[in-house]
């Protein structure tokens, strides 16, 4: 079958526009157009507007676009060509002829969707017999209702039953063989269930179609995850988990997590703080973020806190550059090491998740701390290589402009780094000629106080860091907390700049110094020069770090 531009012409000229979308959306004239309550976002206000003359609709608020075909697609979750079937079927317009070839395969699909519908109804009903309490139980326990059990159809396979089903349901052989539902003993040549005692994931298209399953073992069998293989209904790497559910709560202005796994979907679903799709297994593709933009301009990868998840993040971030457009990006959320979204919202909460979102970086600083993290920038071929590597991923993004205007903030940011570390140099060298030196020895409980009230105003104000680098990366505190403190402190900053107190402090307990960090806030304290406590203004900590500076230098002739 061939849709000539001819036929969607024909097609566009029998249907008004505003006749389609006023089936779902109350539209008031204004003039020669009409407007309403956009219906791929919620608002109060109408900004959605509707032209019948140009056949064109656009959102002021959320900038959604399209023609009549555009917006049946988004609304249904159709295919192009089954968008152009129910535009025709309503204007009565006979499709173009279908190939033999064309409509065997139309029908083969046909009968694989209601196969697949068929097992669902199967591994539904089994769950709630008595024999399928362990997996019910599980879910339960997991903290999942009854209700969101039943939004996501999960159920439950038991070792035997399924083929017999489908055969009685009337199914032969080769359609379940070919929907994944069966396999063939390589030994014996008998045929039995590919899913057995395993809770039952139901994975569907946009339309809300029922193409796979995923399924998690409730015993010892391996892999403890198994996915349906592909079929002419289903391939992985252009499917996301929970897009029906994910696209009712995205129209309810939820933030969009790009999260690992079934579980993590459905609690963050049920959270009713977040929206959530997962790829299914495997690494996050083009056709996955693509997908993931037709329902939000900015979704947030939140993948496992452990290394594995950090590296898929990174992988993720190295697929999404290149595909980068003006106003469609990513933002990069850090979990708590060896977390994954579920565990956050079991132990801490939806509190917990929303802090989460909140703090997700953006692309840009992902991109940058992302690579800064595997080279020691202090050395200057680490240096060299970061900025040749950074350079290399700003070059893969596609878009000219885009690519443009991550040049440019990636080479503030080098710039900056140079400028630091020439100053630094610059005053190392003074020092050196001019006999200074830094005083090497362990300091008196004086000097310790004066060095943990310098580190405590640093924190509270990482900008005197950056503006003093030059001077202070000289000085050695003697102490060895607050020597390595410190040492971590600069690469924090060097790695990422614009860093507020709070993010600073939340780098440093990351890397293990909150006793450390709760001693320099007791002597902040008792110095009377405690930021939160007395409202310390930037003027007098300036001040301040000067003076400990002065104090911290010692002149020494050769």
């Amino acid at each position: 079958m061939t849709i000539t531009p001819e036929f969607i012409e024909k097609l566009r000229d029998r249907i008004s526009l505003s006749s389609i979308i006023g089936k779902r959306v109350k539209l008031t004239k204004r003039g020669n157009r009409f407007i309403g309550l956009c219906p791929f976002h919620n608002e109060k206000t109408p900004s959605f507007n509707v032209n019948d003359d140009e056949g064109f609709f656009y959102c002021f608020g959320c900038g959604a676009s399209g023609d009549v075909i555009n917006y049946v697609r988004e609304t249904s979750g159709l295919s192009f060509v089954e968008s152009v079937q129910e535009l025709a079927d309503i204007a009565g317009i006979p499709m173009p002829e279908l190939r033999p070839q064309d409509s065997a395969k139309k029908e083969r699909n046909v009968t694989l969707l209601s196969c697949f519908e068929t097992a669902t109804e199967f591994f539904q009903k089994s769950l709630k017999l008595d024999q399928s309490r362990k997996a019910l139980n599980y879910l339960i326990q997991r903290g999942l209702t009854e209700s969101i059990i039943e939004e996501f159809r999960l159920g439950y396979a038991p070792r035997v039953g399924l083929h017999q089903y489908l055969q009685n349901k009337g199914y032969v052989e080769e359609v379940s063989k070919l929907a994944g539902l069966i396999s063939i003993s390589e030994r014996d040549g008998k045929k039995y269930d590919y899913f057995r005692e395993r809770v039952i994931f139901p994975i569907e298209n946009r339309k809300g179609q029922v193409i796979a399953f995923g399924a998690r073992a409730m015993g010892d069998s391996k892999p403890k995850y198994l996915n349906s293989p592909e079929s002419p209904s289903f391939s992985k790497k252009a499917v996301l988990y929970g897009w029906p559910q994910a696209r009712e709560r995205v129209k309810r202005n939820l933030p969009l997590l790009l999260v690992e796994g079934y579980m993590d979907v459905i609690s963050v679903t049920a959270s009713k703080k977040a929206a959530a799709l997962a790829p299914l297994g495997t690494a996050l593709t083009e056709e996955q973020i693509s997908l993931a933009w037709k329902l939000h301009d900015e979704p947030i990868l939140c993948f496992d806190g452990d290394v594995a998840g950090r590296n898929a993040a990174n992988r993720a971030i190295e697929r999404i550059l290149p595909i980068l457009e003006p106003g469609k990006t990513v933002r990069i959320a850090t979990l708590p090491d060896g977390s994954d979204p579920d565990d956050v919202l079991r132990h801490q909460g939806a509190d917990g998740l929303m802090h989460i979102i909140d703090s997700a970086s953006s692309l840009l600083d992902a991109t940058w701390s992302g690579k800064a993290n595997s080279h020691d920038l202090v050395q200057p071929e680490q240096r060299a290589l970061f900025w040749q590597e950074i350079r290399k991923l700003v070059r893969t993004i596609a878009h000219n402009q885009m690519r443009v205007a991550f040049g440019d903030e990636i080479e503030r940011r080098i710039q900056k780094m140079r400028d630091m570390t020439r100053r630094n140099e610059a005053l190392l060298a003074y020092n050196f000629n001019s006999g200074l030196h830094v005083n090497a020895r362990r300091p008196r409980t004086g000097s310790i106080r004066r060095t943990q009230i310098l580190l405590g105003l640093l924190i509270s104000f990482p900008q005197i860091a950056i503006d003093k680098f030059d001077v202070l990366s000289t000085l050695e505190f003697g102490d060895l907390d607050c020597e390595k403190l410190k040492n971590h402190l600069f690469d924090i900053l060097f790695r990422e700049s614009d860093l507020d107190e709070k993010e600073v402090r939340q780098h440093l307990y990351d890397l293990g110094y909150k006793k450390t960090l709760r001693q320099i806030d007791e002597m902040l304290s008792d110095s009377s020069l405690n930021n939160q406590k007395v409202g310390i203004e930037l003027d007098e900590a300036k001040l301040k770090v000067d003076e400990i500076i002065s104090l911290s230098l010692a002149p020494r002739r050769r």
